[in-house]
């Protein structure tokens, strides 16, 4: 998975603007003569904990992309949504034989998580970590994508899987591609290039 927004950020962000609330809203029934029990006031900040995680639950997990649709300028500020099917061009160099192959990436995206699967006729993979960034030239998203490939039904695949890894710009005004080369630990190399469906 990977982090759109670092979640220990967002969290003592969160923790810091509730402690804030909740000392003003004790200040202020302090200063109004309200009488609260110290039994009552653990039981409203408690409360009010488990509604704001429960809020924060449902933004981070179904909200965030109905937030993003209204307000598109997010996809700059934040990270873009990358939810989706995504078609796949990987041209590679392996064993001194070239070539490209057809893909499908479909990738999943949360707030705060971003994982990505791979299909091809020869082989499946799957993301063991992805950083994302923004480039610190041109703001572009940049994903840090780290995966496992296992090859499929082929004579030399038991237990062939091997890892890699690859930088995916993603080129907006290209009609969102992400493109970027690529490295794996059996010394092959190449180039991807995805495009939304």
């Amino acid at each position: 998975m990977f982090s759109t927004l670092s979640p220990l950020k967002a969290i003592v962000l969160v923790a810091k603007i509730y402690a804030a609330f909740v000392t003003l809203l004790i200040f202020i029934m302090f200063v109004c003569g309200f009488e609260v029990t110290l039994q009552q006031a653990l039981r409203a900040v408690v409360g009010g904990a488990v509604l704001l995680e429960l809020a924060l639950f449902v933004l981070s997990s179904f909200l965030w992309r109905k937030i993003w649709n209204r307000f598109p300028i997010l996809n700059d500020w934040v990270f873009p949504d990358l939810n989706g099917m995504w078609d796949m061009d990987i041209t590679y160099l392996w064993d001194g034989a070239e070539g490209t192959k057809k893909a499908v990436a479909n990738i999943k995206q949360s707030l705060f998580s971003v994982s990505m699967e791979v299909h091809s006729e020869s082989s499946d993979s799957e993301t063991l970590v992805v950083k994302t960034i923004k480039d610190v030239n041109s703001a572009r998203p940049v994903l840090y994508y780290f995966y496992r490939i296992v090859p499929k039904g082929s004579k030399d695949s038991a237990g062939s899987g091997y890892e890699g890894a690859s930088i995916l710009k993603l080129y907006g005004h290209e009609g969102n591609v992400l493109r970027g080369n690529y490295f794996t630990s059996r010394k092959s190399q190449g180039h991807f290039s995805l495009t939304r469906r």
